[in-house]
């Protein structure tokens, strides 16, 4: 029963962290025409390494604290690190955002997104099927 709950887990961490850079990606398109707005996204391999290592406690890193009723913290909560997209083209007024490059990312971004909600899906109706068969 853990393994489920970890797999849930880890499909769930997946989930925040495409819908956080679906949010980035989506902020860069709306400010396309700001003047000297920088383009930013996160990598979400190693966004996702630094969450569920956080789960595990293998980040090494923690939250001080200065009472004894202050809750423990393990650092990284499992948001992507922002970063400034390398600029391909930057216009006169130094806005960095490309839309190509922002449109492709958003598809790819929904797509991964979509996979995920499916895997999801899968998983739950595999656990129905199997407990369906074992009430009969």
């Amino acid at each position: 029963m853990a393994d489920i709950a970890q797999h849930f887990e880890f499909l769930s961490k997946a989930m925040d962290l495409r819908t956080q850079r679906h949010q980035v990606l989506a902020s860069n398109i709306a400010n396309a025409d700001t003047p000297g707005y920088k383009a930013r996204d996160f990598d979400f391999q190693s966004a996702m390494q630094s969450a569920m290592g956080a789960r595990t406690g293998a980040t090494g890193a923690s939250l001080a604290t200065t009472s004894a009723g202050h809750l423990g913290g393990n650092g990284m909560t499992g948001s992507g690190a922002l970063q400034f997209r390398k600029e391909s083209q930057s216009a006169a007024d130094g806005n960095t955002v490309d839309m190509d490059v922002e449109r492709s990312q958003i598809t790819d971004n929904a797509l991964q997104y979509q996979i995920l909600t499916q895997l999801i899906n899968n998983k739950f109706q595999g656990l129905r099927s199997a407990l369906s068969s074992t009430q009969s």
